[in-house]
Order: structure tokens, then C-alpha cells, then sequence
């Protein structure tokens, strides 16, 4: 059995008045509130998950392509310094070659043209013996000589003078002192081997006996 209940008081209507002001004075707040619960309302600081999921995906994708391509490169690389060395010592095998061959026959044009010189002295001693004549051979390796000298006076090969000269170590090899002589004190008394220069280079001193004050 239901009541009839009759409201007899005027305290509903205080609802229309706004709520009492705060213990410090000013009005609450509540407009800028998110109800707590409300589906319609996003959580701050969270975005959709799967987007960055996928972003991250790609990125390391990525990174794993630039390594492969790099390590290719490095392999390359690899290779082609491995070509630059072998080919660096191919050249240095053939240089070394070339040089062995060329302190092997670098005096060849030089004893082609001694050779007519030899041929010279064959034929001198030649006649020598068939003729029995000494002054023919006196003058067979006379010419000979001359033509010797001809030749080495010509590749820049000249004797070093010595008798009456003054002792000069850098031309002169002292092996003893030439006592009783004409000869002024340290001067060259007596020519023991003749020495030679080429183009101004000594290749080998001569041999002295110097005179002795």
C-alpha cells in the first residue's frame, strides 16, 4: 500500500541557489575537472600504442639495412686492398728483376767496344810469331795501346799525372820514399802504376814513391 507523501517545505528550492563559497573565500572550480571514469575523455601523455610500435619496427629495420650495406663496403674494401698489394708486389718483383738484369749487362756496350781493341792485340801477337820480328810486335801493341787509350780518353777516362807533382793524397798512393832524386821534398819522385780519373772522379789513385828532403 503505497503513501502519498506531501512535500510542506520550502527547503527543495534552496537547490537553485549556488553551493556555499569556499573555506578560503573564493568559489570551487569545476569546469576545468575531468569526471574521473568518463570514456569520452583520453588519459594525458598516452597515445595510440600501436603507432609506436611500428615506428620503432622501421627504425631498427633501417638500421640493420645501413649495417649490412656498410659491412658490404668494408668487404670491398677488403678486396681491394688485398688487389693493391698483390699488384705492388708484382711491381716490386719485376723492378727487382729489371734491376738484376741491368747490373748484369749494364758494361755491355762498353766491352763491345773493347773488343776490336782485343782483336788488335791477337793479330800483333800473331804476326809477332809467324815473323819472329820483335819491333813489329813493338809496334803491333803500340798501336794497340794507342787505341786503348783513345777510347778511354773518349768515355771520360784520362790518366793522373804524377812525376814532379806535389803529393796529393786524394790522387796519389805514397808506398815509399825515393831517396837521391831531383825532385823537390814531398813531390812525386817515381810513378810505380798509373792511376785514372773519370770525368773528374778518381777510379784509382797511382802509385808513388814520393821524394824525401
Amino acid at each position: 500500500m503505497r503513501k502519498k507523501i506531501e512535500v510542506t517545505s520550502d527547503r527543495w528550492r534552496e537547490a537553485d541557489t549556488p553551493p556555499p563559497p569556499a573555506p578560503d573565500g573564493e568559489a570551487p572550480e569545476f569546469g576545468d575537472h575531468v569526471i574521473p571514469g568518463d570514456p569520452t575523455q583520453p588519459e594525458p601523455g598516452r597515445g595510440d600504442g600501436a603507432e609506436s610500435v611500428g615506428g620503432t619496427e622501421a627504425y631498427i629495420v633501417a638500421l640493420q639495412a645501413d649495417l649490412d650495406d656498410a659491412r658490404r663496403q668494408i668487404e670491398e674494401l677488403k678486396k681491394q686492398v688485398l688487389y693493391a698489394q698483390a699488384e705492388f708486389q708484382n711491381f716490386r718483383r719485376r723492378k727487382e728483376e729489371e734491376q738484376r738484369d741491368l747490373a748484369r749487362f749494364a758494361n755491355g756496350e762498353l766491352i763491345k767496344s773493347l773488343l776490336p781493341i782485343l782483336d788488335n792485340f791477337d793479330r800483333a801477337l800473331q804476326a809477332a810469331e809467324q815473323s819472329r820480328n820483335f819491333d813489329a810486335l813493338i809496334a803491333g801493341v803500340s798501336g794497340t795501346s794507342k787505341q786503348l787509350q783513345a777510347f778511354l780518353q773518349k768515355a771520360g777516362v784520362t790518366p793522373i799525372e804524377t812525376l814532379g807533382k806535389d803529393f796529393d793524397p786524394h790522387y796519389h798512393e805514397a808506398i815509399g820514399h825515393a831517396e837521391d832524386t831531383d825532385y823537390a821534398p814531398n813531390t812525386v819522385a817515381e810513378e810505380v802504376q798509373r792511376g785514372y780519373t773519370m770525368h773528374d772522379r778518381v777510379l784509382r789513385p797511382a802509385l808513388v814513391r814520393v821524394a824525401q828532403g
